[in-house]
């Protein structure tokens, strides 16, 4: 059950870091909305993801 856990905690930790990555791909991307305030907007969605990959959240 413990191999279980660990196994699903990789996945978790690979989807978020994976989802991570395309939000920082569509940021640094996008040829429309070039705001600076789509781009807090974008950074605070990123935010979660990044902590959740480093293991810090």
């Amino acid at each position: 059950m413990v191999i279980l856990q660990e196994i699903i905690h990789y996945i978790y930790l690979a989807m978020s870091g994976f989802f991570g990555l395309l939000l920082v791909r569509a940021l640094f991307k996008r040829t429309t909305r070039t705001n600076l305030v789509y781009d807090i907007v974008y950074a605070y969605a990123v935010i979660p993801f990044l902590l959740r990959a480093l293991r810090i959240r």
